[in-house]
């Protein structure tokens, strides 16, 4: 798989460095340079690209405002922010850049980039994330969706759960639930999304909603609303109706 690629830096020098650090990627094709972010816009609108290596500091509109506008296109490409400045990467992540990089740039950190990227559009053609970008110790994490157990809601803040970890997602609820791979992902609350391959144990309620059991360290237990119960049911071929046995009494749901 061969990306197109864009740079957009107002130092030439610094667009000579990554273009010669990428040609050695073996699979990124640079087809465009621009020096500042009015002409970088003229040439995505011209020409469709894979990925766009974007300065955030440039004369003019700064590369954040940038991504801003391009949220109007219909295909926007992969941003990959290249700058010397590190306090720009949670604000860089909120507005969807695949990664971020701080010059100097390192060859082997590139190729992880690169990696990424490619997974990145070989989930766009689901048009679902493989990667989910957490906040954890002033840093930003890729997290492989797979590996998230659950996410959850609150207060103001959204968490991504790992089998033993938890991190600050900087996204809503709502947001996640369009982009996450829905052949796993399942929205069970107003404040839960589970994924269903890591469901340990799945418990009726006799109020009418389940309760799952997450095969995590703590064997959390994440809500299944009553009104989400019959997709759950669905979604994990369960019978319409089951029958939930307490201490007391036998009970069908």
């Amino acid at each position: 798989m061969l990306l197109r690629a864009l740079i957009v830096d107002d130092e030439y020098p610094a667009r000579e460095e990554l273009r010669y650090l990428l040609s050695r990627c073996g699979c990124i094709e640079v087809v465009g340079e621009a020096a500042d972010a009015r002409e970088a816009m003229k040439l995505i609108k011209a020409l469709d690209y894979d990925v766009v290596f974007l300065d955030i500091r440039m004369p003019g509109i700064s590369g954040i405002d940038l991504v801003r506008e391009l949220r109007a296109l219909k295909k926007a490409p992969g941003i990959v922010f290249v700058t010397a400045y590190e306090e720009y990467a949670v604000e860089a992540f909120t507005v969807g850049a695949v990664d971020y990089l701080v010059k100097p740039i390192s060859e082997e950190r590139l190729m992880e980039v690169v990696a990424r990227l490619k997974e990145r559009l070989r989930a766009d053609k689901n048009g679902s994330l493989a990667f989910l970008a957490v906040e954890k110790g002033g840093n930003i994490i890729p997290v492989p969706t797979h590996n998230i157990t659950y996410i959850y809601a609150e207060s103001d803040r959204v968490f991504v759960c790992t089998y033993d970890d938890r991190a600050r997602a900087p996204y809503t609820l709502e947001q996640l639930t369009g982009r996450l791979p829905p052949d796993i992902f399942f929205r069970s609350h107003r404040s839960y999304i589970v994924n269903l391959n890591h469901i340990r144990e799945i418990k009726p309620d006799p109020n009418g909603t389940y309760v799952l059991h997450m095969n995590d360290r703590n064997n959390t237990e994440v809500p299944v609303s009553r009104s989400r119960v019959p997709a759950l049911k669905e979604r994990l071929g369960l019978p319409k109706r089951l029958r939930y046995r307490s201490r007391r009494a036998e009970t069908v749901i």
